[in-house]
């Protein structure tokens, strides 16, 4: 596939100078910067690398993204293992983990000898398994440096390096966790947009009227598989049978998720949760409408078990979600590019052929 040029590729180098130097970095980047697939594949100059991706579905198609712009072989170069599946082989230098799957290899290997760099993406997703990930990949770093250094070899030939990225990440937090490695921040593209609030529209009725509004696909954004339901029975009686309504949601199998991120000739509203907020590509998307609600696992202790809350997203949230909307016009390494509702929102761009949430934006 052409490869168009990213924000981040002007700071590929200076990210590799400041691993090799200090053995860490955080690297914060708007969304839409490309970190995710052009930062991992540049640190193999090094050898090979782990990829934490939060998601099953993000790491299947980071791992196909990376290999159709390196032209690389999906399962040999390049590769992807989640819970129960698994894509790779004996030549794989870059795999593409869910957070689960790195705390297993870490416990099984706890100095993951088998890789040079270990990548934590998107960490502002906290997780207790991302944050254990980071505090046993960070053992693993201490401990392989001090074997370097009392053996023969130079530490350069033995020791783990650790980056994490995220686009809305505290990084000074994290940098003196790390031992107040660099931070290398990266910016994206700015786009001005208008925006128009309307509270109470009916979801089927916003994402008609951004599809009527623009030329290309639209993505909402619901808290669940059961909201997605109800709103593509709403949607569809609207826009009639030339449009293609997806759903995009953890519950289903990887063939309807990638569906949901190949591109078609039919116009098409894509109905998904926030797993299209970071790392996927919703190709041609030109519309956004953001409910503004995600569902979020919260302890309960009265009943002493884990149980899914409606609650409006963040701030940083919704400005992923923009991200979301942006990419796949712009070439982004995600997707998106249109028209938006948020929480509920309509925004248009100025000067562009394209609308969105919030109001300027970095890209």
């Amino acid at each position: 596939m052409p490869v168009q040029a990213l924000p981040i590729d002007g700071y590929i180098e200076p990210i590799i100078a400041a691993v090799r130097r200090s053995r860490a970095v955080v690297v914060t980047a708007a969304p839409g910067a490309g970190k995710t697939t052009r930062v991992p594949p540049a640190l193999l100059v090094d050898g090979p690398v782990i990829l934490l991706q939060p998601r099953r579905v993000a790491a299947r198609a980071i791992a196909a993204r990376v290999a159709a712009e390196r032209g690389w072989t999906l399962g040999r170069e390049v590769g992807w293992q989640v819970r129960f599946e698994r894509r790779f082989s004996a030549e794989t230098a870059l795999l593409v983990v869910t957070e689960g799957v790195l705390t297993a290899r870490l416990q099984h290997d706890p100095l993951l000898s088998k890789f040079r760099t270990v990548v934590l993406d998107e960490f502002h997703e906290r997780s207790v398994h991302a944050d254990v990930a980071l505090a046993l990949a960070r053992q693993a770093w201490r401990a392989r440096s001090t074997a370097a250094a009392s053996s023969s070899a130079t530490s350069t030939d033995e020791d783990l390096r650790i980056v994490v990225m995220s686009a809305t990440l505290d990084a000074d937090a994290v940098a003196s966790f790390l031992g107040d490695c660099p931070i290398v921040a990266v910016p994206g593209r700015t786009y001005p947009l208008d925006v128009t609030y309307t509270p109470g529209v009916p979801i089927g009725e916003a994402a008609s009227s951004a599809l009527a509004a623009t030329g290309g696909q639209v993505l909402c954004f619901l808290p669940g598989a059961g909201e997605i339901r109800r709103a593509a029975a709403d949607i569809e009686p609207r826009v009639g049978a030339d449009v293609e309504v997806v759903p995009l949601h953890g519950s289903l199998d990887a063939d309807a998720q990638g569906l949901a991120l190949r591109p078609s000739s039919r116009r098409r509203i894509v109905v998904a949760t926030n797993i299209a907020e970071t790392s996927l590509t919703v190709p041609g998307v030109t519309a956004v409408v953001d409910t503004g609600l995600q569902k979020i696992a919260r302890y309960d202790a009265d009943r002493g078990i884990d149980s899914l809350e409606t609650e409006r997203v963040t701030a940083d949230a919704a400005d992923q979600r923009v991200g979301a909307e942006r990419e796949g016009q712009h070439g982004g390494d995600r997707g998106g590019g249109g028209k938006g509702l948020v929480g509920p929102v309509f925004g248009v761009a100025k000067g562009s052929d394209h609308c969105c949430i919030g109001g300027e934006t970095n890209r």
